[in-house]
């Protein structure tokens, strides 16, 4: 019997995923696929079963980083409006070093296959809402600490913070000015219903 092919498959996925981020699920080939990770198909159906299961993989292994990221940032409960504004701000250093006009792999693939795999829609869309819950969280704790306005509601303020970040990601495809992901982030945190008090304490 034929040994398996051996290979870094976390080095086969981050191949794999520039493949798909560039080009998209339909308009990836296997044979694309086969050029970028060096593998030959056998390897790989063996390995991921198919050029769906291969993406899937890829899909989660990139949400794990993000999700990572945004956790470590948002986590920050002493200063948590300083922590969203963080967040923001690595969204917008992502996106000018986006040369590309990539954006996000999640919200690219809900863009391209939304309607087509309900699967893989619920399966990013749980990883998005993750991210708005480590929003919804630092909000919170904003409030909590008196630095947002008593009638603000965490949870609309992450759902309105969210769309906003797909927002930011969908323009990045355009390639803008760098100074327009600033003046786009500026206006998105000056609509938080800040306290006064924070307003001069910060």
């Amino acid at each position: 019997m034929a040994r398996p092919a051996e290979f870094d498959r976390t080095e086969v996925l981050d191949k794999a995923m520039e493949v798909f981020w560039r080009t998209g699920f339909t308009a990836t080939s296997v044979a694309d696929l086969v050029t970028a990770t060096s593998l030959k198909p056998g390897s790989l159906y063996s390995a991921f079963d198919s050029k769906r299961g291969l993406f899937v993989e890829v899909i989660d292994t990139y949400a794990a980083r993000r999700l990572d990221n945004a956790k470590q940032v948002l986590e920050n409960t002493e200063h948590p409006l300083t922590a969203i504004h963080e967040f923001f701000d690595n969204l917008r250093l992502d996106a000018c070093n986006d040369e590309i006009g990539r954006g996000c792999l999640m919200v690219n693939t809900m863009l391209e296959l939304a309607t087509e795999d309900d699967d893989l829609r619920e399966r990013i869309t749980g990883y998005l809402n993750q991210a708005e819950a480590y929003l919804c969280t630092a909000l919170t704790r904003a409030k909590e600490l008196g630095q947002l306005e008593s009638h603000a509601n965490p949870a609309s303020l992450a759902a309105f913070l969210m769309s906003n970040v797909w927002g930011l990601r969908v323009m990045s495809s355009s390639r803008p000015d760098h100074a327009r992901y600033q003046q786009v982030i500026d206006h998105v945190l000056a609509s938080l219903p800040v306290t006064a008090a924070f307003q001069i304490a910060s």
